[in-house]
């Protein structure tokens, strides 16, 4: 899938995942590495990696099983002190932050319902994170700022 931005940076690491639960290794494999060559504290891949393998897991589970010719593909990079990732698929169009459920946090584990924990994470740990459709393709944009603060909220 060729990228649908101008040039990207020249620190910018593009991956295609497999369309199933085994992109997993390959997606931490990914973070470490950008996070070796940008010099990220390992809390920081963690946290990373944590919204990255929600995300992920998602698209495999609920936009790609039923494609014929699934695509995942993951851009990651650093603009002006924030690290940018972009995931994208070519699954049916669905923004999780707008139509999936929002978990009722003040419930017990076992009494909640299942469903939104997930996104509720992704959208806590991150700066921000954001949905586009872009020809025929969903893109989720999750920004950083390095040595920012979203896991303490």
């Amino acid at each position: 899938m060729p990228p649908r931005e101008p040039a990207s940076p020249d620190n910018a690491l593009d991956v295609s995942l497999a369309s199933d639960l085994s992109a997993l290794p390959m997606l931490a494999q990914a973070i470490q590495e950008f996070g070796t060559a940008h010099a990220l504290s390992l809390d920081f891949q963690s946290r990373l990696n944590l919204v990255l393998d929600e995300l992920v897991t998602n698209s495999v589970c609920y936009a790609l099983p039923n494609l014929a010719e699934p695509e995942l593909r993951l851009r990651l990079f650093v603009d002006q002190g924030t690290v940018v990732a972009q995931l994208e698929d070519n699954g049916e169009a669905y923004d999780p932050f707008e139509k999936g459920p929002a978990p009722d946090t003040s419930l017990g584990v076992t009494e909640r319902p299942i469903g939104g924990l997930g996104i509720f994470f992704v959208k806590k740990l991150t700066d921000s994170s954001t949905y586009e459709r872009i020809d025929g393709r969903n893109r989720i944009t999750l920004k950083n700022a390095i040595g920012g603060q979203a896991s303490d909220e």
